[in-house]
């Protein structure tokens, strides 16, 4: 199986990541051996970076993931998420330390390779929808924190959202890796900073 690096992680990742999300639904609501064959299979044919989210199947994704896993996690790339909410606010930092603390319970590990903010981008918030000001200045640092007890190696952010406020993080060089939002497939080299953002964005 090919590799490449996700983004400035420095991680070799398999061309072919195992999505882990609703489409086609295995691991949402799947049985559990076909769940745990998938993963097996996988493994066995190179695939090594496994993708999740607490709101893939209302958490059943990183629970059906952590079991399918088992005891051997040697060369084994999880990346999972946090989406949070407009009642959030105020409160970023319990919220995103609840979310990954339930989903490491889940996974059934002491940390995930990959962390990444699940929202959409917007100039001003609303509901899930946060700005550029509150990524940076209250929700990276509890991230930064994370990373520091050793809950995350890396941080990323899902690329949904108004243009000019993403461009404005990927500048940052705050995150390690951006997914990209429309067909992206594996994360943005952040080195390059907007044009490669603006490439991955457009699908090329």
């Amino acid at each position: 199986m090919e590799t490449r690096k996700l983004g400035r992680t420095g991680l070799n990742v398999s061309l072919l990541t195992f999505g882990c999300g609703a489409v086609g639904g295995l691991m949402t609501k799947g049985d559990p051996g076909d769940q745990d064959r998938a993963v097996a299979w996988a493994r066995d044919h190179g695939i090594n970076h496994f993708d999740t989210a607490p709101s893939y199947g209302d958490s059943a994704s990183e629970t059906n993931l952590g079991r399918a896993l088992g005891k051997r996690r040697d060369n084994v790339i999880v990346s999972t998420k946090v989406r949070l909410s407009g009642g959030d606010r105020g409160k970023f930092a319990a919220a995103i330390r609840a979310s990954i603390e339930a989903s490491l319970k889940r996974l059934r590990q002491d940390h995930v390779d990959l962390f990444q903010l699940h929202n959409t981008l917007e100039a001003s918030p609303a509901d899930d929808a946060v700005t550029v000001d509150e990524v940076l200045n209250d929700i990276l640092p509890t991230f930064d924190k994370l990373r520091q007890e050793g809950k995350t190696r890396f941080l990323g952010f899902t690329a949904n959202g108004d243009t000019d406020p993403l461009h404005r993080l990927v500048q940052s060089g705050r995150v390690e890796e951006i997914a990209g939002g429309k067909g992206g497939g594996h994360g943005v080299t952040l080195s390059d900073g907007v044009a490669q953002f603006n490439q991955i964005q457009s699908g090329n």
